[in-house]
């Protein structure tokens, strides 16, 4: 009997596999089925369902439809329809149309002759045509119940049809009588309460008797059904009761037919989703070309060209298709277990979820993404450990969860088990980890389980070729020279037979370390005894120094994580490089920012006491007078360009960064200049010689970080049009350079000035795609939202 590991199930991803096959499910039970698919208990449940797979890939060769019409799940309505005298809703009956629709669909096929095992599950279907034509008969599309659903209901219909237009009749007669006209309000006939009124003006409701059955919201009209019809609204509203009576007779007649017929029913309507969901099988198989594996007893694994799903879409949907790999693979001919070797960049994970996912597949009955021949082992587990698996909940390390997992599947491992493990040993000492992984290959191996295994360590790498139980395996890598230097390209291919190497140095390398690094690296692993000993003398040295730092190690690392004494060692370490010059900088700013704030709560308490307007001008004011006092400060500090030319490089004053100038605009005193790869306009008197890159280094770092932290919307109600087109100008720069796509700017409605002038000033900035007035959601015309290059 199978049993299933949930979490090799999501170490593998299999949902995700599902998900795919569930796509093409017609009815939503069978979607269900689908992501509930797990593998089956015996043999012969898998190889059943591989052959009905094939048959009904056979049908779709042959453009046979099966008529499988869309339907919801109906559990819920068998339990309402299941105790006696119980009436279902008219919607609900018609639910049941598509089901025995598709029953009926679906017998049609049963003497299909390329379909043994399907005829025999069609076979059992019932159907029950004459139902669902009563069903249609007596429930409209919209639920509304049919004049044919009985003579009786007919009959009721057509009196309530003719005593209306009598009484119609007899409202037009009277509303076109002209002795009345000067007492009917509208003339027109409606309907209050159920009963057919006229409305008639209220100071005249004396002159035509009747009963008032409202009065309008103005009290000027009230409705009357005029005593000539209120005997026959009388009748009419005995005739719709008499309807009202009849309908539910209707529901409760097709629900007990529904409820004599219900196990029938109910059969036809798992039939119908076991095919469902094999169809959708065989579709998914259609659609990756896959096989029907053989299945064996031997624990012989055989995969010929297989093709991880995931990998599959992914690739297909990027238009990427024809770097798939298909993997080779064999197990358990005469050796049991296989470990893979290889660098970080081979492909040995994407081999060893092969595996697993093929065996999965094939063990639930699917066809698998592998050519002809393939063949699989019936198994009762498959076991994997793939991945960082760290909990956090149980604070348990990335080692210490490996370890935890291999303890599970040394658990539940036996003569009848695939394990898969990524990475064996790692995370910890590799001779020690090599050790423990060894001996882990060694206890799996007299179990009898089938065992695929990745490392990159050397001493599993000499277990695996010595010992006869086991092969070895390797991602073969391309070799070829660039500038007399070898360079390695993985091709994902895996050689059963061969050890392959890490190539750790020869990628670090190819990805750019400096040719030092390399060969120092290289003469360490040639004295790596040396080199081993002189470490445990350096760690005894400093053996004593760690336990009297521990304690302060725990507590900076507490620390990191507190973002305020986080910033308190920035500003410290600021004020440290900073010079005297930069340290006045700051006393002068310091006074600056006390004078506004001075002046903030000044203006704070204006606003309280005068007008809001008179006090927003004063705060712009007080503002201009700071930017005045900033620049006249930054402008002493930096120096001036002499002469300005397209390709120079220059420093940027209101970002603190260096750029390169693209394009000057002599006409407005403005250019645009490249930073941190972007293009932004700025102002020519905002740029001075360029900085040193060396001294820029940690400042743009802090600048980046702020501007990685800008808003997403500038609001510039109670701007100026002048200051707020600055603030807009530094705000789209800022926002650009940190990738920011979509702003808004909030500028409120009032005259509409300032929403124009900052219209037509987005017509023509060169970081601007386009913009918009905002969504009422979004502030609708106080708001321009912004798209960004």
């Amino acid at each position: 009997m199978c049993e299933v590991d949930l979490q090799t199930l999501k170490m593998l991803e299999f949902n995700k596999v599902l998900e795919m096959a569930a796509r093409f499910a017609v009815t939503a039970p069978a979607k269900k089925s689908i992501y509930e698919l797990r593998p089956n208990k015996t043999a012969e449940d898998v190889i059943k369902r591989l052959n009905l797979i094939t048959e009904c890939r056979k049908l779709l060769s042959e453009g046979i439809s099966i008529g499988i019409e869309h339907f919801e799940d109906l559990s819920h309505i068998f339990r309402l329809l299941r105790p006696e005298e119980s009436v279902i809703e008219p919607m609900q009956l018609r639910s049941f149309i598509p089901v025995l629709n598709s029953a009926i669909n679906l017998k049609k096929l049963k003497n299909e002759k390329s379909i043994h095992l399907l005829s025999e599950l069609l076979s059992c279907l019932i159907t029950h045509k004459e139902i669902k034509d009563e069903i249609e008969i007596s429930i409209e599309d919209d639920g509304s119940i049919s004049d044919k659903a009985s003579p009786l209901l007919y009959e009721i219909r057509q009196k309530i049809k003719a005593l209306d237009k009598k009484i119609k009749s007899v409202l037009e007669r009277m509303l076109n009588d002209k002795k009345l006209k000067p007492h009917i309000q509208d003339f027109y006939i409606t309907e209050r309460n159920g009963r057919r009124v006229i409305p008639v003006k209220a100071n005249s409701k004396g002159h035509i008797k009747g009963v008032i059955h409202d009065i309008s919201n103005t009290s000027e009209t009230v409705f009357v059904e005029p005593q000539e019809i209120i005997q026959m609204g009388n009748e009419l509203e005995a005739l719709k009761a008499e309807e009202r009576i009849e309908c539910y007779k209707v529901l409760k007649r097709l629900s007990k037919l529904l409820r004599e017929h219900l196990s029938e029913i109910q059969q036809d309507y798992n039939i119908i989703i076991i095919i469902d969901t094999l169809q959708a099988l065989a579709l998914f198989a259609e659609e990756m070309k896959m096989t029907s594996p053989e299945i064996n007893h031997k624990g012989y694994l055989k995969i010929v060209k297989g093709k991880h799903p995931i990998l599959w879409k992914t690739l297909k949907d990027s238009g990427r298709i024809k770097e798939l790999v298909p993997l080779e693979f064999v197990l358990g001919d005469s050796f049991t277990g296989i470990i893979i070797t290889g660098s970080n960049t081979g492909g040995k994970t994407v081999a060893l979820k092969t595996v697993g996912i093929i065996q999965l597949m094939a063990l639930v009955g699917m066809h698998v993404p592998a050519d002809e021949g393939t063949t699989l082992p019936f198994i009762h587990k498959v076991i994997a450990d793939i991945g960082d698996e760290q909990s956090i909940e149980e604070s348990l390390s990335t080692f210490s969860a490996h370890v935890n997992r291999l303890c599970e599947i040394l658990k539940l491992s036996n003569n009848s088990t695939l394990v898969i493990i990524d990475e064996l040993g790692t995370g910890t000492d590799p001779d020690e980890g090599g050790a423990l992984g060894a001996s882990v290959l060694k206890a799996l191996i007299k179990k009898g389980s089938l065992i695929v295994v990745s490392t990159h360590l050397g001493l599993l790498k000499a277990f695996a070729y010595k010992h006869k139980g086991l092969n070895v395996g390797a991602m073969k890598m391309d070799t070829f020279k660039i500038n007399d230097k070898v360079v390695f390209k993985p091709t994902y291919r895996l050689q059963i037979g061969e050890i392959g190497e890490s190539h750790a140095l020869d990628i670090a390398e190819a990805f750019g370390m400096p040719s030092e690094i390399i060969e120092e690296a290289k003469k360490m692993l040639k004295n790596k005894s040396a080199i081993f000993e002189e470490l445990l003398n350096d760690l005894k040295n400093q053996q004593l120094y760690f336990k009297k730092t521990k304690e302060e190690i725990i507590r900076n690392k507490k620390e990191i994580l507190i973002l305020k004494d986080s910033l308190k060692k920035e500003i410290n370490r600021i004020k440290k490089q900073k010079n005297e010059i930069i340290k006045n900088a700051l006393e002068k700013a310091e006074d600056i920012l006390k004078d506004a704030k001075i002046k903030a709560y000044r203006l704070l308490n204006d606003i309280k006491k005068t007008e809001l307007k008179k006090s927003i001008k004063e705060l712009n004011r007080a503002y201009e007078e700071i930017v005045s006092k900033k620049n006249k400060f930054l402008k002493h500090k930096n120096k001036k360009i002499s002469k300005l030319t397209e390709g120079q490089k220059v420093f940027i004053e209101g970002l603190g960064l260096n750029g390169i100038v693209t394009r000057i605009n002599p006409s407005n005193d403005r250019c645009r200049v490249t930073v941190m790869g972007k293009e932004i306009e700025v102002s020519i008197s905002e740029l001075y010689e360029p900085k040193n890159e060396n001294n820029l280094k940690e400042k743009n770092k802090i600048d980046y970080y702020s501007l990685k932290n800008i808003p997403r919307e500038l609001n510039l109600i109670g701007e100026r049009v002048s200051s707020a087109l600055s603030l807009v100008d530094k705000y789209l720069n800022d926002a650009a350079l940190t990738g920011i796509t979509e702003v808004k700017i909030i500028h409120g409605i009032g005259t509409g000035r300032l929403s124009k002038a900052i219209k037509e000033y987005l017509q023509t900035h060169p970081l601007v795609t386009e913009f918009r007035e905002g969504t009422p959601l979004e502030g609708g015309k106080a708001v321009t939202v912004v798209i960004l290059k």
